[in-house]
């Protein structure tokens, strides 16, 4: 009464020393769809937008009056303190949103956007306050997009090494 109605297959080998499968092997980079990669750079988008209004308003309205008030102050340095206070805030952010997104490594791409970037909002300030809001969030837009197709990569010292080359880069792009 108990008879099997389905007996299953399996695959015969014609030779003992060729495996029929191959092994299965993990891909040399993390998958990262279109859209994963339109969500990086529109978070990218966000944070320039975030960091640069962050580091015009702390100047404008706390770093540039406490500063210069009496002219006793330095007032040369209100900006670099607003960019400081703008690039840790964005950098939260921008680690919290990206974790939240599932990139692969959020920190890892904050960080190398904000040490390619550091001396961005410096010079962007002389700008009028939306051109700066703007170039800001292309820049960070297009680390983010960067950095987060480095980061994909699965060896760590590899994509350090080719983030490393990136951030020099950019650096010397932003310097000359």
């Amino acid at each position: 009464m108990a008879e099997k109605l389905y007996t299953p297959i399996t695959p015969t080998r014609t030779d003992d020393s060729v495996p029929m499968t191959k092994p299965n092997r993990p891909s040399l980079v993390v998958g990262m769809r279109v859209r994963d990669l339109l969500r990086l750079l529109l978070v990218g988008l966000l944070i320039g937008v975030v960091t640069s209004g962050i580091s015009l308003l702390m100047n404008r309205y706390v770093f540039g009056v406490v500063l210069c008030r009496d002219g006793g102050g330095d007032c040369t340095q209100a900006p670099l303190y607003s960019v400081i206070i703008a690039v840790v805030v964005g950098g939260i952010l921008g680690t919290v949103f990206l974790a939240r997104l599932r990139i692969f490594r959020p920190m890892f791409i904050v960080l190398a956007s904000a040490i390619s970037l550091w001396s961005a909002h410096l010079l962007v300030t002389s700008l009028l306050w939306y051109w700066a809001i703007v170039i800001a969030a292309i820049l960070y837009a297009l680390t983010y997009g960067a950095f987060g197709w480095i980061a994909r990569i699965r060896s760590f010292i590899l994509s350090l090494i080719l983030t490393i080359v990136l951030v020099v880069a950019i650096r010397l792009l932003l310097q000359a």
